[in-house]
């Protein structure tokens, strides 16, 4: 028994002593990362302290004067109105004249007389042969009364599918691009004190940390070398704003880009509302000033945009690259490359700073996924189509404030790129749980053409149309959840909502087809379905036009000339 307790005391301390190696083995372990990572931090922060210092040093050079160019503007083109489907009615058959049956003629020399009612009793067996001339009739049939015939009805045969001849030029947009990365990654010390800034955004808190002994305020040297703050009376020099940059690049700086990245993956914000977040609180912390805007121009271009800063009349100006043409803001081009002035003075020239950043990008005004805004649901809306299928909706209303604050915009001079845009923005989670669920049990049991015209139908019929012109004063494309919310909508509208549509809930593939004057879409069905098509990418995709009323899946709207139709692609 002893020599079975001192082999159990012998094998706890080999395991205890086992552990502690472990242990210690753990410990040097972590403490080798922790160094790994401080100094790789530190060679960060080195980086990122050697790239603001020639950014500021460029700063310090003279500014160039560059013209402004007038805002783009929306692409105005008469719209065409509805068409409601009349369906081919059949046609009657013209009665052809009753011909009356000629009587049966046996060869024989005495008439046989009629007869008016049919032989009921079998015949006797024959006993004798027959001669061979004569023939026995058959019993004839009783003749009914005439009654006036039904007239035969005619069905139109359907018509064969044709192809349409879609233009070869097809409007494809670039997938959505990820955030950009900021210059190189930010990890403030953590026994830095500061102080939070709270807005709201769309119903949402957020919150961004600045320095408590955040002293960001911009300096005029004067004739004897002082410094003065800078006021709208002094001049706004080169040097005053190289200073102030490079005092943004202290390491007591970096809670505010780490929290501004931070709010910008927790939020899921897209680029303009990034941009349009540090604006709101930059504002709150210095006031519409030319520090708020030095600050969003170093936050902005930390995180990865390419941003330019400008100059006029004492003011600062923050400029923002973007390959899209962005109506209703004033921009300047500088190297080939639309910098868009965030503000609305209109100014004819302004003096602009060409320092630059490796590997910045521009922002790009695709939504690959939503915000995540406060929920403020709208009032309930329920829609009915002819087919009498009914869905009841509710919109989150910070959503709608957002869209409506979200800039039109199109890429390549193209007016048309911009439907794939709000068509490839997705529905928020909460409209597709309540509005998915009743179209996937009603076409549960159907076949893809026939779920594909139950939602056509929907979308035909459930909503009420107005031109734009007549509710918003001019062009205005809707994102899906906006035909959702307002009362009226239009072709573009119907269009870019059917096809997300019939993407989430059928899951096939969609086209937009563009007429001048008139959008409507097309489906990519898994079998060959009949009606007017299109073929793109070695695949037949079959028109569906949400605009023509009542229209079945296949049918081109009267007075399309296929012959100017762009196919429009969707991811």
């Amino acid at each position: 028994m002893k020599q079975l307790i001192t082999i159990c005391l012998l094998g706890i301390a080999l395991v205890a002593e086992a552990q502690s190696s472990f242990d210690k083995f753990k410990q040097q372990q972590d403490s080798r990362f922790d160094k790994f990572k401080s100094d790789k931090q530190a060679e960060y922060d080195a980086f990122r302290q050697r790239a603001n210092a020639a950014y500021a040093d460029f700063m310090r050079q003279a500014w160039e004067s560059f013209p402004a160019h007038k805002p783009a503007e929306p692409i105005e083109e008469k719209t065409l109105p509805p068409v409601v489907y009349d369906a081919p009615k059949p046609e009657a058959v013209p009665q052809q004249p009753k011909t009356e049956p000629k009587p049966q003629v046996r060869p024989a020399t005495e008439p046989i007389e009629e007869l008016t009612e049919p032989v009921t009793e079998p015949l006797e067996e024959l006993t004798e042969p027959v001669p061979e001339e004569v023939d026995i009739p058959e019993p004839l049939p009783p003749v009914k009364p005439l009654t006036t015939p039904k007239q035969a009805v005619k069905t139109t045969p359907a018509p064969q599918p044709k192809q349409i001849p879609v233009q070869p030029k097809v409007v494809v947009v670039p997938k959505p691009a990820p955030a950009p990365e900021p210059i190189a990654p930010v990890r403030p010390k953590e026994d830095m004190p500061f102080q939070r800034v709270s807005i709201s955004y769309f119903g949402t808190i957020v919150t961004i940390g600045f320095p408590e002994a955040d002293d960001l305020k911009l300096f005029q040297t004067t004739s004897n070398n002082l410094k003065q703050p800078q006021t709208i009376s002094n001049n706004l020099s080169e040097n005053a704003l190289a200073d102030a940059w490079q005092q943004l690049a202290d390491a007591k700086y970096d809670i505010t880009l780490k929290t501004a990245l931070d709010a910008r993956k927790a939020n899921n914000l897209c680029d303009w509302a990034y941009m349009k977040v540090l604006q709101a609180a930059t504002e709150k912390r210095y006031g519409k000033s030319n520090e708020a805007v030095l600050m969003q121009a170093f936050l902005m271009s930390q995180s990865g945009y390419r941003i330019r800063m400008g100059m006029n009349a004492n003011r600062l100006y923050l400029l923002v690259a973007s390959d899209y043409n962005i109506c209703g803001l004033t921009f300047f081009t500088l190297d080939g490359v639309k910098y868009y002035m965030v503000g609305e003075d209109k100014i004819p020239s302004m003096q602009i700073c060409r320092a630059k950043f490796d590997k910045e990008k521009s922002l790009s005004l695709q939504l690959a996924q939503l915000p995540g805004l406060g929920d403020e649901p709208a009032p309930k809306r329920t829609l009915t189509s002819r087919k009498g299928v009914t869905a009841t909706v509710s919109v989150n209303k910070n959503l709608i404030d957002f869209f409506d604050s979200y800039p039109q915009a199109y890429l390549n001079n193209d007016f048309t790129t911009r439907w794939a845009a709000y068509a490839n923005t997705p529905l928020d989670l909460s409209i597709q749980n309540t509005l998915y669920p009743p179209f996937r049990k009603v076409i549960a049991s159907l076949s893809e053409r026939d779920a594909v015209g139950l939602i056509l139908n929907w979308v035909q019929t459930a909503f009420q149309y107005a031109y734009d012109d007549e509710v918003w004063g001019g062009d205005r494309a809707f994102f899906p959840q906006e035909t959702l919310f307002y009362p009226y909508s239009d072709c573009e509208d119907r269009a870019i909502l059917f096809s997300r549509l019939v993407r989430d809930i059928v899951g096939l593939d969609v086209v937009l087809l563009y007429y001048p004057g008139h959008l409507a879409a097309a489906v990519a069905f898994t079998a060959q379905e009949s009606g007017d098509w299109l073929q793109y990418g070695n695949r037949r995709y079959v028109v569906c036009d949400p605009t023509y009323i009542n229209a079945p899946v296949g049918a081109t709207m009267p007075g399309m000339d296929n012959q100017q139709a762009k196919v429009i692609v969707l991811k």
